[in-house]
């Protein structure tokens, strides 16, 4: 049994096997941790914008979005500093150097043992006196400010709530909806239909003053405009598909009745 105690310490466990994730979940809360579950990693960075964590444990074959990629937009836009270890069942040459060039702090393969998984997260959290230490987190939660701006709509409507609400409403069934067909013809090398889309919802974006994404749309557009297929235009639409998961959330919760 290992005697470092997590007591008041809080892991965000990102597992899409159910078994994988009731074992690490049981030896993680006996250690008196706090554990939080997510099945993807789009899941996941949503709880890291909206709750703080001191470590993450990562599988690197998820649904949605693998444990790389989502490592990677972490590190970009959300914490540099919160730990993150790797969990994977296959060991392959080159792997671990992948979970390091991706962002994460180690590296545990998959069967381990109670004692394999609570010493790779001693080396990740500072102990005081055989207790671990809280960590002050650095994710970093973006207000409903700094994801966009009704400035516009508001000087459209002109102070109609009537208005502005409906236009809200047309964003949020809309939006997201294009966002979903845009992944599906870039699943498809539909280039032609990712440019028409991407063109079709970038005022939409403007309107709403979603500077994160203003780049964003317009590089999608470029890339396919040019055909230009990789990871690059990939991770552009994950972005893309999170952040306007996120707004429409804060939208519904603010705006809508």
């Amino acid at each position: 049994m290992n005697p470092r105690p997590l007591t008041n310490i809080s892991i965000l466990l990102v597992e899409d096997n159910e078994m994988n994730t009731l074992l690490a979940s049981a030896i993680i809360q006996g250690t008196g941790a706090k554990v939080t579950e997510a099945d993807n990693g789009m899941d996941a960075v949503q709880l890291l914008r909206n709750r703080p964590f001191d470590l993450v444990l990562m599988d690197l074959h998820l649904p949605v979005m693998d444990g790389f990629e989502t490592t990677k937009y972490i590190r970009k836009n959300l914490s540099q500093t919160i730990p993150i270890i790797a969990i994977t069942a296959n060991v392959v040459n080159g792997e671990e150097e992948r979970c390091i060039e991706a962002g994460m702090n180690g590296f545990i393969s998959k069967p381990y043992t109670e004692k394999d998984l609570l010493d790779k997260i001693a080396t990740c959290i500072p102990f005081k006196n055989g207790i671990a230490e809280k960590i002050t987190s650095t994710a970093t939660t973006a207000p409903a400010s700094a994801l966009y701006s009704l400035s516009f709509l508001e000087d459209v409507s002109k102070g109609n709530r009537n208005i502005l609400q409906q236009m809200v409403l047309v964003f949020t069934e809309q939006v997201p909806l294009a966002v979903t067909q845009l992944k599906i013809a870039y699943n498809n090398h539909s280039f032609g239909e990712m440019y028409a889309i991407a063109h079709r919802i970038k005022p939409d974006i403007d309107n709403l003053n979603i500077t994160s994404l203003k780049d964003n749309i317009r590089e999608i557009e470029v890339f396919a405009e040019q055909k230009k297929n990789g990871p690059v235009l990939k991770n552009l639409i994950v972005d893309l598909d999170i952040t306007i998961q996120q707004v429409v959330r804060e939208l519904k919760v603010n705006i809508l009745p």
